[in-house]
């Protein structure tokens, strides 16, 4: 169940606070590597989702150590992505494993 389903009134008015607070920091993260870096950063669900797998392919795939796969990049406990132009030269490279082209 969503955890917005089970809550109610004050309750969830804080739930949504935090999330559209989280939103913001994931803003202003995406924001500060854009600045220093010069690279866009997709979360784990926007690269599965330009390659077209599910999340669980993805991290399944990284767990492989596959050659020229991307590696993910850190930039806390809690913000971690792909680098935009990373994703884009595995998809322009035909990188993507057969397993994963099979499992389409």
């Amino acid at each position: 169940m969503p955890a917005r389903k089970h809550r109610t009134g004050e309750e969830l008015e804080a739930w949504e606070a935090r999330k559209a607070a989280h939103q913001m920091q994931m803003l202003i993260a995406r924001e500060t590597v854009k600045s220093l870096t010069g690279h866009t950063l997709l979360r784990l669900d926007e690269a599965a989702a330009a390659i077209g797998v599910t999340k669980k392919t993805l991290r399944e795939l990284e767990a492989q150590k596959l050659p020229n796969w991307p590696q993910r990049v850190t930039l806390s406990p809690k913000v971690t992505g792909y680098r935009l132009k990373d994703i884009e030269a595995l998809i322009d490279g035909g990188m993507v494993p057969r397993e994963v082209e099979s499992a389409e």
